[in-house]
């Protein structure tokens, strides 16, 4: 079996997440802490990225979309003005 997590500082079994600003850094992060003596253990992405995937997926299928309809819009405006011209 595993044994619990521990803060190696000052042996506290609980730990809390702290936002943070690297100086220099383009994008916060997030530390994880313990939350007795506030020693960092480890440190990760403050966006979530399969979110961030999730949202392009989406914005690229409407725009998908809105291309799509405009193309046909094209092709009838394409048909009119060939009929007006016979």
């Amino acid at each position: 079996m595993f044994g619990s997590t521990k803060c190696g500082k000052c042996e506290g079994a609980s730990f809390k997440i702290q936002e943070m600003s690297p100086s220099g850094a383009q994008y916060k992060m997030y530390a994880i802490q313990c939350a007795s003596c506030q020693t960092p253990i480890g440190v990760t992405d403050y966006y979530s990225v399969g979110s961030l995937v999730k949202q392009q997926e989406k914005t690229l299928a409407d725009l998908q979309s809105k291309l799509s309809g405009m193309g046909q819009q094209l092709n009838q405006i394409a048909q009119f003005l060939n009929q007006m011209r016979r």
